[in-house]
């Protein structure tokens, strides 16, 4: 996770100054990314593993690493990381959507990097399979049970990262929409990622109507993020109009 967020970094300083941008405002964004997209992940890790008087109990016993070091939710992450980034940009006081474009299409390596670590913690596991892709952990790991062939999830989920991150570099150096790259993140993420959760076995997810929590973001995530094309389609359309 680390090594995915310091190359996303720096990677997003090279497109920063490559455009003409500031690379110290960059640096602000990413820092403020950092923060809350690490404390969004541990606070939707602890809504959907603990109840309200497990957490009370916790802070009250001060046992502050099992509020904090437990574990952490992506799509918690990916909320808190675009909180960040408004408050960088107005730290920076620049406009933080310059930046979009150059962030998102190399925050799916990050993630990928980031899937690496689940698998060899042992963590985010898939479910148990009887197929050729089965991976066996000869000791319990991350929640993982010992000697049991389990599906990859963690890399299939990875690769769709760096399928994902393709799409978005080759379109983002195509075209300077400042918004398109973002969308299309959104909703090609939420799909692989609807999907994967079915494959998911580990228990710490959530589960409200037949859907784990991840499913029901995705779902919310998709639907925003085909909303928000279609407005700016239209808005599109009426300023070509104004000026043709």
């Amino acid at each position: 996770m680390a090594l995915g967020f310091l190359l996303c970094g720096f990677w997003a300083w090279k497109r920063a100054v490559k455009r003409g941008l500031l690379g110290e405002n960059l640096i602000i964004i990413a820092a403020c990314i950092f923060g809350l997209s690490m404390t969004g992940g541990i606070l939707l890790y602890d809504f959907v593993t603990y109840s309200p008087a497990q957490i009370w109990e916790y802070i009250c016993e001060g046992k502050w690493d099992y509020i904090v070091t437990g574990g952490i939710v992506f799509y918690g992450a990916l909320i808190g990381g675009v909180l960040g980034a408004l408050l960088g940009g107005i730290i920076a006081r620049d406009d933080i959507r310059n930046y979009v474009d150059v962030i998102v299409p190399v925050l799916p390596v990050g993630h990928a990097l980031g899937r690496i670590g689940c698998f060899c913690a042992g963590c985010c596991y898939g479910r148990p399979t009887e197929g050729p892709l089965g991976v066996v952990y000869t000791a319990a790991a991350g929640g993982a049970p010992a000697g049991i062939p389990l599906l990859p999830v963690q890399l299939f989920e990875a690769a769709a990262d760096i399928i994902i991150a393709v799409i978005l570099l080759t379109v983002s150096a195509k075209t300077r929409s400042k918004y398109l790259t973002a969308i299309m993140y959104c909703m090609m993420y939420s799909v692989v990622r609807f999907i994967l959760e079915y494959y998911r076995y580990d228990s710490i997810r959530g589960i409200a109507g037949g859907l784990s929590t991840s499913q029901w973001i995705s779902i919310v995530l998709f639907a925003a993020a085909g909303l928000s094309a279609v407005i700016l389609g239209i808005l599109s359309r009426k300023k070509g109009g104004k000026t043709a």
